[in-house]
């Protein structure tokens, strides 16, 4: 039966729908490591206020020209140990390429050639702008002031940067798997709305096909009922919300499809208020139920009585119908696909915000709907 029904569904699926189906497409990730994962600008605004952030901290007087020469010398090496980290060391870390000594092996060894470069070229700018005597002071002051100043920054650098970098990417790949949740979701959704019971569609073509020599009239109008059915199944049912009364002219549909197949004793009776079927609901959230009571009620004396009304902002949906004597011992819930698919599209849809009721009284069978109104 289970592979029958998925083939029914594969069938309808296939047919030209002209609705283009949502994809998730996981991008990779970026080939250069920016800081802020934004593109170049973004980054440069950083270091261009990180750098001018501690030169304010730091520098004794901010607004001389060589001071500022220097606070940029030493942002542009911790910026060029910061990329390398990440490119060489920290992405391939994260995912798994190299072990945690080599890593923190490769972050130490950064750090000291970088701050060691960065020492050179302000030995260099020192020798070759500010002169003999400004360069003699650096020398002598190198080892108790600058070496650690040139180090310490380069490992903040390091450090800061590669927690905003794995901040940012871990956000990045939350959002993905929320994305791809969400895709699978909606991937379910549109499977469970496709679920229209293959013996419904078996008997309601049988049906018709037996009507074609006796009443072509009434088969010509059968048939256009069902195509209206599937027709709505395959178009509407993408749609997230349709009115009401939509969904309640597609269980009027199933009836009057159903009733081909049925004895000229068969009731069905729902109660509507007018206004309500402005409403808005998920489609095709219905249909399951009323399959489920014709499809395990009486060959004849079917009787099917509801309610659909709105009370406090939810949608309360009532169904009472006999039922066969072949499944009185039976809970007519418990099997086919109206139980399985209708509890799961609404755990889908109203996560712990929806009632789904059935209570079976000797011949009679009900089910309770209820669901928050859009």
């Amino acid at each position: 039966m289970k592979s029958i029904n998925w083939f029914m569904v594969w069938l309808v699926r296939s047919l030209p729908s002209g609705v283009a189906k949502s994809q998730t497409i996981i991008p990779k990730e970026q080939s250069f490591p920016y800081v802020l994962r934004r593109g170049p600008l973004a980054d440069l605004a950083f270091w261009l206020l990180y750098g001018m952030f501690w030169h304010l901290v730091f520098s004794p007087e901010t607004l001389v020209w060589p001071n500022l020469i220097i606070s940029g010398i030493l942002t542009f090496w911790q910026a060029t140990a910061t990329y390398l980290h990440h490119y060489y060391l920290l992405r391939p870390r994260t995912n798994g390429l190299i072990s945690l000594p080599l890593y923190v092996l490769g972050v130490m060894l950064l750090i000291t050639v970088c701050s060691v470069l960065s020492g050179l070229e302000i030995y260099a700018f020192f020798a070759a702008v500010l002169g003999e005597k400004s360069t003699g002071v650096f020398v002598q002051g190198f080892w108790n002031y600058w070496s650690g100043a040139i180090l310490g920054g380069m490992t903040m650098a390091v450090a800061l940067t590669g927690a905003i970098y794995l901040f940012g990417r871990r956000r990045e790949q939350e959002k993905r798997e929320r994305e791809l949740e969400h895709d699978r979701t909606q991937t379910e959704l549109a499977f469970l709305r496709g679920q229209l019971n293959p013996h419904f569609l078996f008997n309601a073509l049988n049906s018709i096909y037996v009507l074609i020599p006796r009443s072509p009239d009434k088969a010509q109008e059968a048939l256009s009922g069902f195509s209206d059915l599937l027709r709505y199944q395959l178009y509407r049912s993408e749609e997230a919300l349709v009115p009401l009364a939509e969904e309640l002219d597609q269980l009027q549909q199933f009836i009057d499809l159903s009733r081909l197949r049925l004895e000229e004793d068969f009731v069905f009776a729902l109660e509507t208020p007018a206004g309500l079927k402005e409403q808005q609901v998920p489609p095709m959230l219905l249909l399951p139920l009323l399959e489920n009571a014709v499809k395990y009620g009486p060959a004849q004396g079917g009787r099917i009585v509801g309610t659909c009304k709105a009370d406090a902002g939810r949608l309360k949906f009532t169904l009472t119908n006999r039922i066969g004597q072949q499944v009185l011992q039976t809970d007519p819930m418990a099997s086919g696909i109206g139980l399985t698919n209708i509890r799961r599209r609404l755990a889908l849809l109203f996560p712990g915000n929806h009632q789904l009721e059935t209570s079976k009284q000797q011949e009679h069978f009900t089910v309770n709907l209820e669901i928050p109104l859009a």
